[in-house]
């Protein structure tokens, strides 16, 4: 098929053919994101032991901490309130 609108001659495909073969790409490009996905969802990555290391050493700083510095704080506060109520009397 050759094109005339334009201002030189262009050979063109079959329309059937570039039908044809889209269709194919369409396929093909379907099924390797069904494979792929199939595959992540099905497969179960393991634990390394730095992973579960930095995860149970995070968890236990974050309970820690938050605990070592409040106690600090409660002390702090309870002997303010004693120190007041002896200047009080």
């Amino acid at each position: 098929m050759l094109c005339t609108s334009l201002p030189f001659n262009v050979a063109m495909a079959d329309p059937s053919e570039v039908l044809d073969d889209l269709a194919t790409a369409v396929n093909d490009s379907g099924q390797l994101i069904s494979d792929t996905a199939e595959k992540n969802i099905t497969e179960k990555v393991p634990a390394t032991p730095e992973g579960m290391a930095v995860a149970y050493g995070s968890l236990v700083i974050m309970a820690l901490v938050p605990i070592f510095f409040g106690s600090f704080r409660s002390v702090r506060y309870h002997r303010e309130q004693k120190v007041s109520r002896v200047l009080l009397m």
